[in-house]
């Protein structure tokens, strides 16, 4: 539909920002992995991003919001954000499973405005995906070819996976309508128009340079990106360079001042301005709730190595922590709050008026 409500594309936005917050710690984009569930060991895949999963070995239950379905050796299963996909192993054996993850914000220039689109609408929690591939089927097939390739990780890899994914989503993304294309219409045109353009070459276009190529005053098509976008063309690019701020802002080398002028901003305290309007943090703020991927598991690391040697102290070291764990907030045993001062203060207050009594005593024997 080229009119969409504008009550939609407004909820549209609000998910895109939160979509954006949470792609702080998505493992590696594009790179194959491997994974080996126990016997009647579950894992849920990563909700935030698309997930391309195959069975390479053993046997195993697919969980989705219904029966569980049965998942066999070279079956393969792609899912969308928010999927809330459950992989559970059967309890006679092992499954090992090999996977890639694909974050469509780190492929700007690859897509056109009209696909990014529709996959935003797609990646909502009311519209979850999850497609489903037998072993004997083609695409499933391709999986198991990428996987034996000398360089998976290479850029011939990464290639691969690409499309791969791209070919198991074709019928998410929209088909551009030829016949409504070739017609004398602006609107068709307009359409056909945003389905070539990538982002990175939309967030470089003025009104006037594309007036110029649909032949139509800037006016009117102003008005049209206006009711398909449900903003400007300038607050759309603004958008896109704040997201291609926060994907800079992931890497913890580059300074804030050189992503505000590699985004486009001369000056800092405006690009600081913007930033926090859109996300409400600033590009600092951020960053600290935002860490690499990785740097999260580093510390859950550390806390577990360091845990089995809390474990080794003596008992009566752990039944006083226990103690002390279960008294209540207001207990007089809390040594630094209020309550502890408290009697020190009435003991200071006694003293003083002890000692002013006895001098008195004294000036009046005098």
């Amino acid at each position: 539909m080229l009119f969409p409500d504008c009550n939609v594309l407004e909820t549209e936005k609000t998910q895109s920002v939160d979509m954006i917050r949470r792609l702080m710690a998505i493992e590696p984009h594009l790179s194959l992995m491997e994974l080996v569930l126990p016997p009647a060991g579950e894992w849920t895949p990563d909700g935030r991003c698309w997930m391309v999963i195959r069975l390479a070995e053993g046997f195993g239950y697919c969980l989705h919001g219904g029966p569980a379905r049965d998942l066999k050796a070279g079956d393969m299963v792609v899912t969308g954000p928010n999927s809330e996909l459950i992989v559970r192993a059967s309890q006679l054996g092992e499954l090992r499973l090999e996977f890639f993850r694909v974050v469509p914000q780190r492929l700007n220039g690859l897509i056109t405005v009209l696909e990014w689109r529709q996959l935003e609408r797609v990646s909502t929690p009311a519209v979850p995906l999850v497609f489903h591939f037998a072993a004997h089927e083609a695409l499933a097939q391709r999986f198991a070819r990428l996987t034996t390739l000398p360089e998976r990780d290479g850029l011939a890899g990464r290639s691969a996976m690409l499309q791969l994914w791209a070919a198991c989503i074709a019928g998410v993304l929209p088909a551009v309508d030829e016949s409504m294309a070739r017609k004398k219409n602006l609107e068709a045109a307009f359409r056909r128009f945003i389905s070539r353009i990538s982002e990175k070459e939309l967030a470089t276009s003025t009104m006037a340079d594309m007036a110029v190529q649909l032949n139509c005053s800037e006016r009117h098509l102003s008005r049209l990106f206006r009711v398909e976008f449900g903003m400007s063309l300038r607050e759309k690019q603004t958008e896109l360079s704040l997201q291609r701020a926060c994907q800079l802002l992931l890497d913890p080398g580059a300074k804030i001042r050189s992503i505000a002028y590699d985004t486009g901003y001369r000056h800092v305290g405006f690009f600081n301005t913007l930033f926090k309007k859109r996300f409400g943090l600033t590009p600092k703020e951020w960053r600290q709730q935002n860490p690499p991927a990785g740097t999260d598991d580093r510390n859950r690391g550390e806390a577990m190595s360091i845990q089995p040697e809390a474990r080794l102290g003596h008992h009566a070291d752990r039944s006083t922590a226990v103690s002390v764990e279960r008294q209540p907030a207001t207990a007089t045993g809390v040594l630094n709050g209020p309550a502890a001062r408290e009697p020190e203060a009435r003991a200071g207050t006694t003293a003083l008026r002890g000692a002013g009594r006895r001098a008195a005593r004294r000036r009046h024997l005098k």
